[in-house]
C-alpha cells in the first residue's frame, strides 16, 4: 500500500510592513492622532507619509475640522508675558522660557516699547524715540496701525494682512484703510502680492460712524471688522468687494461688547460669541429676503453643564468665564473659573460649537485676573502641496532632522506692501498727499522693519522650541535619534490604527 504524501506546506505569509498601507488608510490613521503637531511629526517622517498629506485637500478640510488649532501660548497684558501649556507636560526649563523677553528694547533702535501700553489685544505698542510717533504691530496677523501725530488733525492708516486660501494658492493681500477720528470719510487701497502693486479705491465721503472711535479692529476671514461700543454695532469692511457695511448688535448684547467675540464657524460664516450669565450664544451675520444681513440667534450652551467633567465641581456651582479669548473656524477658545471660590483654578479650554465638545487645554492653579491673548498654530505651508523648491526638505525616505520645523521663513508680504506704499501714492494726485503726510518717513519705516523683524525673529524660535520640544513629548522626543524615534512613532501609530479596526 501506497505511503501518503505529506500536504504540501502553506506558504509563508509576508508580514505586512507599516509603509505598505495605502494612502487611503494612511489619512485615516492620521485624522486620529490627537493635533496638528502630531500631524507635522508624521507627514515628515517619510516621502509616502508626506505625499499623503499634501496630495488630498479633503484629508486636510476633515483634520481641520476634527481638531482646535493648537494653543502653543498665551501672552498676558500689558507686558506679553507667556504662559506656555506645554511647560505643564515637560521637565524641560527651556519650554516654559521659551518666550522670554520678547519687548525687551534695544537701545541701538529708533523704536522702543511704549510703557503705557505695551501690549494690548493682540498688539504691541512702539513709540519713535526722536518723533514720539506711536504705532500699534499684531504679530499673529500681521496688522499696522499708524496713528496720527496730531490727534483729531491727521488720519489713521491701518494696513492688515488678508490670510490667502492656502488650498487654491490665491495671492496674500494687504488692506491698508485711511481714515479719520470721526470717520467721517475713509479710503481703502489693496496690495496683491500676484500684481505686486497697490490698486486705491476712491475716497468714501458719506460719514460711517456717528462719532470718534480707537478700537483696534480684528480680520476675520473675509471681513475686518470695528467695533463702536458707543454706537452698539460693528463696521465691517467686505474684502470681496470693498464696501463697508454697518452690523447693528442684537439688542441683548448692546452695552456688553467686552463679553463677545467675533470670529467664522466651520463653513466660513461670520459669527459672534457672546457670554451672559453663564451660556455661550453664537449669532450668525445672516441675510434676509431683501439682502440685509442681522446677526440671528444660532445656537445656546449652557457652560455650568458643559464642563462639569473636566472641573469635577458640581453642576451647583456657579462656573464663569475668566477670559473669551478667540474664535477660529468654529472652535471657541476660553477659560472657565468659579466666581464665588476667590481661589479657584483656571481652566483653559477649547470648544467645537458644531459638536459641543470640549477639550482641556491645560489648567492654572491661581486665576489670572489680567486679559490674555492666545497664540495660536496655523496649518504649515509645507503641507499643502509638493513642488519643487519647498521650504521643507525631505531627503531619502526620511524628513531632515531640522524639516517641520526649522524652515525658512520669507519676508512677511506686510513688508513689502509697505516698502511700495509711498510710491503707489505719487502719482500727481492731490486727494492722496493726506496719506502721504500721515505715513512714516524712509529712515522711520526702515527702523520700524528692523525692529518688527526682531519681534518676529524671537516668536518664531519660541514657536520652534515649543512645537521641537514640548508640543507632544511622547511622540517629538529629538534627543532620541532618528531610530528611537522612529519605533515610538510606530507606536503611536499601531494604537492609532488600532481604534480605527476596532471602531
Amino acid at each position: 500500500m501506497a505511503s501518503q504524501q505529506p500536504p504540501p506546506s502553506p506558504p509563508l505569509s509576508v508580514p505586512t510592513t507599516i509603509g505598505a498601507l495605502t494612502d487611503d488608510l494612511l489619512r485615516e490613521v492620521f485624522l486620529r492622532l490627537p493635533d496638528l503637531p502630531s500631524l507635522v511629526c508624521a507627514a515628515f517622517t517619510c516621502r509616502p507619509f508626506l505625499h499623503a498629506v499634501r496630495s488630498s485637500p479633503p484629508f486636510r478640510r476633515r483634520f481641520r475640522a476634527l481638531h482646535a488649532p493648537p494653543l502653543l501660548a498665551l501672552f498676558r497684558e500689558p507686558d506679553m508675558s507667556a504662559i506656555v501649556p506645554a511647560a505643564s507636560r515637560s521637565s524641560d526649563p527651556a519650554i516654559a522660557g521659551a518666550f522670554a523677553d520678547l519687548l525687551r528694547d534695544d537701545d541701538a533702535s529708533e523704536w522702543r516699547t511704549y510703557s503705557q501700553i505695551p501690549y494690548s489685544d493682540g498688539f504691541v505698542q512702539f513709540v519713535n524715540r526722536s518723533t514720539e510717533l506711536v504705532v500699534s504691530y499684531n504679530p499673529h496677523m500681521p496688522s499696522l496701525a499708524i496713528f496720527p501725530k496730531k490727534p483729531h488733525d491727521e488720519p489713521y492708516l491701518e494696513f492688515h494682512t488678508l490670510p490667502p486660501d492656502q488650498e487654491h494658492q490665491s495671492p496674500s493681500r494687504v488692506v491698508c484703510v485711511r481714515h479719520d477720528c470721526s470717520w467721517a470719510c475713509a479710503r481703502v487701497a489693496v496690495f496683491s502680492s500676484h500684481a505686486m502693486k497697490w490698486q486705491i479705491f476712491p475716497e468714501s465721503r458719506k460719514p460711517l460712524l456717528q462719532g470718534d472711535m480707537h478700537t483696534i479692529c480684528t480680520v476675520v476671514d473675509r471681513f475686518v471688522c470695528w467695533l463702536d461700543p458707543g454706537e452698539d454695532c460693528i463696521l465691517a469692511l467686505n474684502t470681496a468687494t470693498f464696501q463697508f457695511c454697518r452690523m447693528d448688535l442684537p439688542a441683548s448684547l448692546r452695552g456688553s461688547y467686552s463679553r463677545f467675540k467675533i470670529g467664522q464657524i466651520k463653513d466660513g460664516r461670520l459669527c459672534m460669541v457672546n457670554v451672559q450669565e453663564c451660556t455661550l450664544s453664537v449669532w450668525l451675520w445672516t441675510p434676509d429676503n431683501l439682502g440685509v444681513g442681522r446677526f440671528v440667534l444660532h445656537k445656546m450652551f449652557p457652560l455650568h453643564t458643559i464642563v462639569k467633567e473636566i472641573t469635577k465641581r458640581p453642576v451647583e456651582d456657579n462656573v464663569d468665564v475668566g477670559d473669551l479669548m478667540e474664535v477660529i473656524s468654529g472652535f471657541v477658545y476660553l477659560s472657565v473659573v468659579y466666581s464665588r471660590d476667590r481661589q479657584s483654578s483656571e481652566w483653559f479650554l477649547s470648544f467645537c460649537l458644531e459638536t459641543a465638545e470640549v477639550n482641556l487645554l491645560f489648567k492654572e492653579t491661581r486665576r489670572s485676573y489680567c486679559p490674555v491673548d492666545p497664540y495660536i498654530m496655523v496649518w504649515p505651508p509645507s503641507l499643502i502641496h509638493n513642488k519643487e523648491g519647498s521650504e521643507t526638505e525631505v531627503t531619502g525616505d526620511s524628513a531632515g532632522a531640522d524639516g517641520p520645523v526649522h524652515t525658512k521663513e520669507a519676508s512677511p508680504v506686510l513688508f513689502t506692501a509697505l516698502q511700495s506704499f509711498k510710491e503707489a501714492l505719487i502719482d500727481g494726485d492731490g486727494t492722496k498727499i493726506a496719506e502721504m503726510e500721515a505715513f512714516l518717513l524712509d529712515a522711520e519705516l526702515g527702523s520700524l522693519l528692523n525692529r518688527i523683524t526682531t519681534l518676529d525673529v524671537a516668536l518664531a524660535a519660541g514657536r520652534d522650541r515649543v512645537l521641537r520640544i514640548g508640543a507632544r513629548p511622547d511622540i517629538c522626543r529629538e534627543e532620541m535619534g532618528r531610530e528611537g524615534w522612529w519605533q515610538m512613532f510606530k507606536e503611536v501609530l499601531w494604537r492609532a490604527s488600532s481604534r480605527l479596526f476596532a471602531s
